[in-house]
């Protein structure tokens, strides 16, 4: 089945001084990481940045909030997303986790099936909601039943579809996960990354 790819761009990182996705890391912005961590499993690449304009690399759309759910947060993106593709399954990506291996996101999309339509992680009782797989038909009713209903918060809506957790036994090999997940959301987590590959 067909894949697109969802990268959440729509914060307002405030704690970043500016525009996270355009932040640099290892010569590229947060926004080419993320594009080039899916790119060998997508079919398609959209950038969900909210309600705003961002200059975007070679090879993604963006798809702003709908109108009615602009600026709710990460499920608004997503669902933006979810209903601008045409595709059967999707990778869920925030932009600010530039570590997480391409390969984990295939084992995410590999465990989808009829009795699975959502599939996150979970390492240190901490769940890592956006970095996930949906199938794009049953997730576009409930995102949409979730912000109609007020919620924002994401787990909520993973768990109300059929879902399988995976935690750090069955993502052993992509061990540390503390680095596999690092999420930048400073500029000191950014000069820590950085630093990390001098």
């Amino acid at each position: 089945m067909s894949v697109c790819a969802i990268i959440l761009a729509g914060g307002q990182a405030s704690r970043m001084q500016g525009e996270k996705p355009l932040r640099l890391l290892r010569g590229k912005t947060l926004l080419e990481h993320s594009r080039d961590l899916v790119a060998p499993l997508a079919d398609e690449i959209l950038v969900a940045s909210g309600a705003r304009d961002l200059p975007l690399p070679a090879g993604v759309a963006p798809v702003p909030d709908a109108a009615e759910f602009k600026g709710r947060g990460p499920l608004a993106g997503v669902l933006a997303g979810l209903e601008a593709t045409g595709h059967g399954r999707a990778i869920v990506l925030a932009c600010d986790v530039p570590n997480v291996p391409t390969t984990l996101l295939e084992r995410l999309l590999h465990t989808l099936g009829d009795d699975c339509d959502c599939c996150w992680t979970q390492h240190n009782d901490h769940p890592e909601p956006l970095v996930a797989a949906l199938n794009v038909a049953p997730a576009r009713v409930a995102v949409r039943k979730a912000l109609e209903n007020g919620a924002h918060k994401v787990v909520p809506c993973w768990a109300s579809m059929a879902h399988r957790v995976l935690g750090e036994d069955e993502l052993a090999e992509f061990a540390p996960l503390e680095r596999a997940f690092a999420n930048l959301n400073t500029l000191a987590d950014l000069e820590r990354e950085s630093q990390r590959d001098s």
